[in-house]
């Protein structure tokens, strides 16, 4: 199985709030914000560890280097400009993924507060072509996925609330090349969400396709987003008092 990081998309937020470097390398608790999202994608048995990267956090900050001591053996990938979104980024990465190996794509801002290891097994042992961890929510700035009375996703949108499923930055892919086979029919056909194209959206390919999409569930206090700089900064309040 292979984990795919795409670290992309612009920072600009968390510069104006006063933080120097890019957002992978925001300290929280003392540690840069990109080594706790990484805490649990370590005891999943992956057999490489993949980053897609923007230039200027490899020529300025050195997020290459980082990386490599905190993944020794991971596959770096730089993205030499802007892309159109993170399936385009994770694309980046194609001759690793474009294969018959499991795949999963993780968010590089979020920590997963949950066994991901029991939860591919359970992707697993039901057979799942493709699958995501959901939480109930409504609010819009989620991805979401509509299930149907069997438990499968019939629908997915990024952005809009279609449903309470709201999924957590986390895709599992029963091979790579089902994620490049769906993405790039979607990107095919436009189906972008304000000019982006992002990794949700293409398991509604895969529901073409007839294959068999899942989900499995979680509290939402189990997800924590590390998006924005007060997401940050409520989580190292949240670590200091746990202390």
């Amino acid at each position: 199985m292979k984990v795919l990081v795409p670290i992309g998309g612009s920072d600009e937020n968390f510069r104006q709030h006063g933080h120097a470097y890019a957002k992978p390398l925001v300290e929280i608790a003392g540690k840069p914000l990109v080594q706790h999202a990484l805490v649990p994608l370590q005891n999943i048995g992956a057999s490489q560890m993949i980053f897609v990267i923007r230039k200027e956090d490899e020529l300025r900050f050195f997020l290459r280097d980082v990386l490599g001591l905190l993944e020794p053996g991971a596959v770096v990938i730089r993205a030499d400009g802007p892309t159109a979104g993170a399936a385009c980024t994770a694309l980046l990465a194609i001759e690793h993924i474009d294969n018959d190996e499991e795949l999963v794509i993780a968010n590089a801002d979020q920590v997963l507060d949950f066994d991901l290891a029991d939860m591919i097994g359970r992707f697993r042992a039901r057979g799942l072509d493709a699958a995501t961890v959901v939480f109930d929510s409504v609010h819009p700035r989620w991805s979401f996925v509509k299930i149907d009375s069997d438990g499968m996703v019939v629908e997915a949108a990024e952005k809009r609330p279609i449903s309470r499923d709201a999924t957590a930055g986390i895709y599992y892919f029963r091979k790579g090349s089902f994620f490049v086979e769906a993405a790039a029919s979607m990107i095919r056909k436009d189906a972008h969400v304000n000019g982006g194209f992002f990794v949700c959206p293409s398991l509604n390919e895969m529901v073409l396709a007839q294959k068999r999409v899942g989900v499995e569930r979680i509290d939402r206090s189990h997800y924590i987003s590390l998006a924005t700089p007060q997401a940050v900064e409520e989580y190292e309040q949240f670590l200091k008092a746990r202390v």
